[in-house]
Parts: structure tokens; C-alpha cells; sequence
């Protein structure tokens, strides 16, 4: 058995898994200052002790939280204090991994982009995790979209055009799905954004698959056409065609790829 332990910026998902199978599940609201406090519950309810994995929405160096943008009570946090036993990692690693099981681990590399409260992203190489020195794949920290304050203190990331905590996204999706014409507008805006943003990683990376996930994803039929569009206009050599885009298979797949990864040792 192994736990997997995804915390995000609305609601912490965890999961304990046989075989590659659930076989628990457990859902609690983050509330900043009681996230630790809901991780040991979690762990004390579970049972397991030694297969623990667990994602958070933050900048890992050395075991050390170095900043959690929409959680404070982490940031400059040594994670072991959590649960000493754990293995700790960037939430969008997990869910990046997750996503990669989820697909028969077929497609490599695999590049995650979670669209959600803020915006992250993860990567598989070769099969495994790639965390670069802690945490890689800081794509929503990218400068120059904007000249909005954003959540890590400084101004401009792209998480500021593209981040639930900056963008109405969800009321913009329920007027979407009805058919409202600014809501249309707005997505069809929204994933030129995200392709401006997307498009170095990709021309770096050269992905066989990109994934879309968060809450955001829900909106990948309205943003998804524009966001292909500009992309074939941003990218060189490297073509839409040539890659696999795809939504984010399962909501439990960061919960899923912490556990996997605790499970095999991977980081």
C-alpha cells in the first residue's frame, strides 16, 4: 500500500493505493494555517508509515519550502516536520507522473500544465519525475505577461493572466457553457495566453505529450481551438500536429503520482 497526498490551492485530495489501485480516498477545503495539521490527519487515519508521497503547491530547495505562494503556513517550512517519513515534491510533478500512469507510461516526454488557483507544471523524462534541483517547471512564474502583483511577490508572471486567483475563470466557464459571447471571447483570449506561455517550454522540450489539467481544464473546448492556432504561429520546426494534447485523464492523478512515486522510490 502506499499514501498519495495532493495539496492544492482549494482542496487537498489524498488516496492510498493497492496494485495501482485505489482503495481510499480522503477530500478536505485547504484552509491556510491547518494544512499540516490535515496532512498528519490524513496519515494517522490511513495507516501507512512508510510509503507516503505528498505534493504541494510550492518552490522545493533542499527539503525546504522556499515559498508556497497561496499558502503561507508552508513557505519556509522544512517539510519533514509534516511527516518526516514522507517523500515531498511539487504538486504538478505528482499529477505530471499521475498522468503518465494513467497513459500506460506510453508517452515520453510528458509535459503537465495545471491550470488552476495558480498555474504549474510537470515533467516526465525517460519515465521519472524531472525536478531539476527541487522543483523545475516553474512555468506560471515566467515574467512579462502582465503588470499585475502576483502571489510570489513580484509582478508580471503569467499565473496573473491565466490563474484562477486573477481571472474569473469559473464564472467565465458557467457563461461559457451557455453560450454567452463575452464568455466565448474570454476563453478564445485565454488560450492565446496560454499558448505565449506554453510555446518556450515546448520549442525547449520537444513533448510527445501535453497534458491540460486544474480546475481550468474544464474550459479546454473553448480555449483549446485559439490556443492551437497561435501556437502554430509561435512555435519553429515543431508543429501542433506533431504532438498529442490532451485533458488531464482523472482529478486524482496528482494524489496518484505522489503515491506512485513514493511507492517506487522515484525522487
Amino acid at each position: 500500500m502506499a499514501l498519495g497526498i495532493d495539496v492544492g490551492g482549494s482542496k487537498i485530495l489524498a488516496i492510498t493505493i493497492r496494485n495501482g489501485k485505489i482503495s481510499q480516498e480522503w477530500k478536505f477545503p485547504t484552509k491556510d494555517g491547518r494544512v499540516a495539521n490535515t496532512i498528519r490527519k490524513i496519515v494517522e487515519e490511513s495507516g501507512e508509515r512508510e510509503k507516503i508521497g505528498i505534493g504541494v503547491p510550492c518552490y522545493i530547495r533542499d527539503g525546504i519550502c522556499v515559498k508556497a505562494p497561496h499558502i503561507s503556513e508552508l513557505t519556509g517550512m522544512a517539510l519533514k516536520k509534516i511527516i518526516p517519513d514522507a517523500i515531498y515534491m511539487n504538486d504538478c510533478t505528482a499529477m505530471a507522473y499521475g498522468e503518465y500512469y494513467l497513459r500506460d507510461e506510453k508517452h515520453d516526454p510528458l509535459l503537465l500544465v495545471a491550470l488552476g488557483t495558480g498555474v504549474g507544471a510537470g515533467l516526465v523524462l525517460r519515465g521519472l519525475p524531472y525536478v531539476g534541483r527541487g522543483s523545475a517547471m516553474e512555468i506560471g512564474h515566467i515574467k512579462k505577461f502582465s503588470n499585475l502583483e502576483c502571489q510570489c511577490g513580484k509582478r508580471g508572471c503569467l499565473e496573473t493572466i491565466l490563474g484562477g486567483r486573477y481571472a474569473n475563470t469559473r464564472k467565465m466557464y458557467e457563461q461559457a457553457v451557455k453560450g454567452d459571447a463575452q464568455a466565448l471571447k474570454f476563453f478564445q483570449e485565454y488560450g492565446k495566453k496560454l499558448a505565449e506561455g506554453l510555446a518556450p517550454a515546448i520549442q525547449l522540450l520537444d513533448p510527445e505529450i501535453v497534458v491540460i489539467g486544474g480546475s481550468v481544464s474544464s474550459a479546454y473546448p473553448y480555449f483549446m481551438p485559439s490556443f492551437l492556432e497561435e501556437l502554430e504561429a509561435l512555435l519553429s520546426y515543431i508543429t501542433p500536429d506533431d504532438i498529442i494534447f490532451e485533458r488531464a485523464k482523472s482529478p486524482h492523478s496528482g494524489a496518484l503520482g505522489a503515491a506512485l512515486i513514493a511507492e517506487q522510490r522515484l525522487l
